[in-house]
């Protein structure tokens, strides 16, 4: 399956040298003209080539936001994904294997934005916001799953068989592992983490920690990362200059070795190369049309079905290349892509809602709204979600460092910056049998706040690498780690460990900090 896949990808690598040799060029050639900023990073430009992953000597050291500017992006984002969900839903799956025609697209009606309190993408992230209510933005996956397993909506794919696994016993992250759930590799964690990156605004590397904790109670490797892409994109559009940099977070937050950055690779070199969306989207379906392990149904009688994160997360990075900034534009080609074309608009609108914020998004999108009906199987209406979303997200800021203060009536936040974004471990589900590595970890020594891990690991495949996670959202590589935590309290830390392919094994570690 590998070299087959190799095979299939070769327009792409071709695609992507071009690339890297025009982005050489042009960086011989370019003069430096920018400027510094605490609100954003004034560094970027409009070379959507692929930059290396090292760290930007020229980012803000802190952001600066009105509360009311947050809660205006916050605010942006939930309308965002109500109005792409219910805009692409009379679509879903009914275009598996071309392009929807311009004259097929359903034209938009401003009540239509109602249907979006009856849609999974947005209902299903109410248990996760309800446990970090109740137990803080670090709660474990054990808590998420129990909240998961409660739960009784309409669900299907990955998410189904997690909440069927969660009930009979399988605890998270196991309820999402390939050996129990063969979903794992579907959008389900890709089409629910949009809140996870409106809680971080700015804080990239806290998204990624989120995204990865809360997306193992339903999915593994690739669908986890999908998850991961959009709540890096979120955060990262709380600030960004532009399209681009928005982009790039996602792109970065993917490990490398992922077949999920792989996709993500191959269309940003081609839109550097200046194909059309719909050029991509051919080369797409050649390369990974067929490459979908979801065991559903569907496929009995429709082959072309694919609900996999990465095909349908490459229709959500079209919207936003080629939509150009253009809220409407951006949703329709994400849903003309086909396939998932409720869910792929729904993230598009949700990350670019979050960019614009609602004062700029256009009235024809927001003016039905009833805004105080409750999401389907769920007691919150849209006012109490965005109203939880923002004290959740102070909380976060707050754990990230961040202060705040009042300015000329207004509170102001300032939130550290200048981190590299950290992509996490890789993780792949085998493609064949594979053992996963055998993984032991403890708590080496502890002074005061500061405490050391230790971790010992074996697989015939060769280990890779070691990830640990603190339960304070931060984490760190290394077979060996330190770190020095910011308050006392107890806290679950989680060591992952990948070997030569991408399996992992994790072990938890419960810690007391006085």
């Amino acid at each position: 399956m590998a070299e087959e896949q190799m095979k299939m990808r070769t327009g792409f690598v071709f695609a992507i040298i071009v690339a890297v040799i025009f982005s050489l060029s042009a960086c011989d050639n370019d003069d430096d003209d920018s400027t510094s900023s605490d609100q954003a990073n004034d560094d970027a430009d409009d070379d959507d080539t692929l930059d290396d992953d090292t760290v930007d000597d020229d980012a803000p050291t802190q952001y600066i936001i009105y509360e009311d500017a947050l809660e205006d992006k916050i605010r942006g984002s939930w309308i965002g994904q109500m109005a792409g969900v219910a805009w692409g839903a009379p679509t879903e799956f009914q275009y598996t294997d071309r392009i929807i025609p311009e004259n097929e697209v359903p034209q938009w009606q401003p009540d239509r934005i109602n249907n979006g309190y009856v849609q999974d993408d947005v209902y299903v992230e109410i248990p996760f916001i309800d446990v970090m209510t109740n137990d803080g933005v670090n709660a474990s996956w054990v808590l998420f799953g129990e909240a998961f397993k409660d739960t009784h909506f309409l669900l299907a794919h990955a998410n189904l068989v997690a909440r069927v696994n969660l009930r009979n016993g399988i605890p998270a992250p196991d309820s999402g592992h390939y050996e129990n759930n063969k979903h794992c590799d579907d959008i389900d964690w890709q089409i629910e983490a949009d809140f996870v990156g409106t809680l971080c605004p700015g804080l990239v590397n806290q998204a990624v920690e989120l995204s990865w904790r809360a997306g193992h109670v339903m999915n593994y490797g690739d669908g986890v990362l999908g998850g991961v892409f959009m709540a890096a994109m979120h955060a990262a559009s709380f600030f960004a200059e532009d399209i681009m940099d928005i982009v790039e977070a996602g792109r970065k937050a993917l490990p490398e070795g992922s077949q999920y950055r792989m996709v993500v690779e191959d269309v940003i070199a081609r839109h550097a190369l200046g194909d059309s969306w719909e050029e991509i989207w051919f080369l797409l379906q050649d390369a990974w049309g067929g490459a979908d392990r979801c065991p559903g149904w569907e496929h009995d009688f429709d082959p072309a079905y694919n609900i996999a994160a990465k095909l349908n997360g490459a229709y959500v990075l079209l919207g936003l290349l080629y939509g150009e900034g253009d809220l409407e534009k951006s949703m329709k080609i994400a849903m003309r892509c086909g396939q998932d074309s409720d869910c792929n608009p729904s993230s598009v609108g949700g990350i670019l809602g979050n960019w614009m914020g609602l004062s700029r998004i256009p009235e024809k999108f927001q003016s039905g709204l009833v805004n105080d009906r409750s999401f389907m199987f769920t007691d919150y209406t849209l006012n109490d979600a965005i109203s939880i979303n923002l004290e959740l997200t102070k909380q976060v800021m707050l754990m990230a460092g961040a202060s705040s203060e009042t300015s000329e009536g207004q509170v102001l936040w300032t939130i550290p910056s200048g981190e590299d974004i950290e992509a996490p471990i890789l993780e792949q589900w085998p493609w064949e049998a594979n053992a996963q590595p055998v993984l032991s970890a403890q708590a080496a020594d502890q002074d005061d706040m500061t405490v050391s891990f230790e971790a010992e690991a074996m697989d015939a495949d060769g280990i890779l690498a070691y990830e640990w996670y603190f339960g304070d959202l931060s984490r760190a590589k290394g077979e060996q780690v330190e770190h020095t935590y910011r308050a006392a309290g107890s806290y679950e830390v989680i060591v992952y460990v990948s070997d030569g392919i991408g399996n992992t094994s994790w072990r938890a570690i419960p810690i007391t900090v006085p």
